[in-house]
């Protein structure tokens, strides 16, 4: 009796849902290449349940979307701009993997000189969950990472140095 309600209490605590809305996108500048890498930390089920009228994603099963990485692609579309020089910038989308509960996504901005001046926008899960923060960290070779919180009708931010 007491192993059952052992499970049962940890089987609830898993279904609970957390407190803390949070993404971090990290981009980094390689000088030599002239790109700017972007790898994004979402929990995976909050990325699913904002996607779920579009497609259930069920990601890394063995029944996930044949077109997780494009539907993913897509949102992040919608939801992160960048901009430099007047320009938006584009980014390739390179992959992702899940470890536990976090969702790693990857991203790729080719030429682009410098982090200088780079104009973010990231309102990733925000219509979905109003309290969720988008922690943007920007690094560069030589450079003092710089850092921005992205709440609900925050706007851009551009990062300078």
């Amino acid at each position: 009796m007491r192993t059952y309600f052992l499970l049962l209490t940890l089987m609830l605590m898993a279904a609970a849902p957390h407190e803390f809305f949070v993404s971090i996108l990290t981009i980094r500048h390689h000088p030599q290449e002239q790109t700017l890498d972007l790898t994004w930390r979402i929990t995976a089920h909050d990325i699913e349940y904002a996607l779920e009228d579009v497609a259930e994603l069920k990601l890394n099963s063995d029944h996930e979307h044949p077109k997780a990485d494009s539907l993913l692609n897509a949102y992040f579309l919608y939801h992160l701009t960048l901009f430099q020089e007047g320009r938006q910038l584009a980014w390739k989308w390179v992959g992702k993997e899940l470890d536990g509960e976090t969702l790693y996504c990857y991203l790729q901005v080719e030429g682009v000189r410098s982090p200088n001046e780079l104009v973010v926008s990231n309102t990733i899960l925000q219509e979905v969950f109003p309290e969720q923060q988008n922690l943007v960290h920007v690094e560069g070779e030589g450079l003092p990472t710089k850092s921005h919180t992205n709440i609900r009708g925050s706007g851009d931010h551009t990062f300078t140095w």
